[in-house]
Parts: C-alpha cells; sequence; structure tokens
C-alpha cells in the first residue's frame, strides 16, 4: 500500500535536510515516534531501530536507511519488524533559497490474508495520519532552526 505526504516549508533545502536525517532526535519533537536506537552507521548507510505509538499500539522495527547528500533524498527499508513490507524515501526539494518542499513516501504491507481485507483500511488510515504527524513537525523544527539562522546573521 503507497501513501505520500509533502508539505512546503518556510526554510532552506540544507536545513530540511538535515533535520531529516537527525532521526535520533525525532522523539524530542515527534509525538508518536518514542525511541530511535543508531545501531550502525557506516558512510552514507545506516540501521535504526525504531519504537513508534500510533493511537496505543506499540510499533518496533529495524531499517536500512541510505542517505543522499548531492540529491537531498533519503531511502529506507526494513530490516526486521512488525510489517512485512516498510520501505519509502524522503526528499527536500528545493523551490528557493528560503523555501523547500519536503516529500515522504512510504510503501507498505502486512501478511495477514485472512484479516487484510478488514483492517488494512484503518491501519492505511493511521498511518497516513501518522505520516502528517511526522511532516508536520519536521516542518516546524526546519522552520523554528532557520527563523534562528535568519535572526543571528
Amino acid at each position: 500500500m503507497n501513501l505520500k505526504e509533502e508539505v512546503e516549508i518556510e526554510a532552506s533545502q540544507d536545513v530540511v535536510f538535515k533535520v531529516m536525517l537527525e532521526l535520533e532526535k525525532f522523539p524530542e519533537f515527534m509525538e508518536d515516534v518514542k525511541k530511535i536506537t543508531i545501531i550502525s552507521e557506516e558512510g552514507n548507510r545506516r540501521i535504526s531501530e525504531w519504537e513508534s505509538e500510533i493511537d496505543g499500539l506499540i510499533f518496533k522495527w529495524q531499517e536500512e536507511d541510505i542517505y543522499y547528500p548531492e540529491e537531498y533524498r533519503l531511502t529506507y527499508k526494513l530490516v526486521k519488524g512488525d510489517l512485512d513490507k516498510f520501505e519509502g524515501y524522503w526528499k527536500v526539494i528545493k523551490i528557493s533559497d528560503n523555501k523547500s518542499k519536503l516529500i515522504l513516501f512510504l510503501d507498505f504491507d502486512l501478511n495477514i490474508p485472512t484479516l487484510k481485507s478488514l483492517v488494512m483500511p484503518t491501519i492505511k488510515f493511521k498511518v497516513k495520519k501518522n505520516l502528517a504527524s511526522m511532516i508536520k513537525a519536521i516542518k516546524n523544527r526546519a522552520e523554528s532552526i532557520y527563523k534562528q539562522i535568519i535572526k543571528n546573521t
């Protein structure tokens, strides 16, 4: 199942990308993200362990993140966890020197054939709500940091 969220942010592409890459800080400003641990990092590849809560349900997983600074893009895919498929990307597009667009794309699936038709519409709604919350949190964080940078120059 594919989901996509995007938002325009009043901050430079560099600032938004930096906020997006600081996964371990997400729990500080994202209500649903309870814990992120970087397990390993080598070059532009890292393995991170996530714990997130969606409407009282705790989801845990490990993902492989590969980031491409020259493209302002990060791809991620499930290493292990509660879902059968969980992969996608974050991308920051420059609109102007002080405005960017952040895109978050997710392709996920549960392999529970007997329950899939019953629970997937609800899960899709909840995950989409969670993605919107995450992208809004990054927007708020990046805009706050960017305002401080502008104020101090």
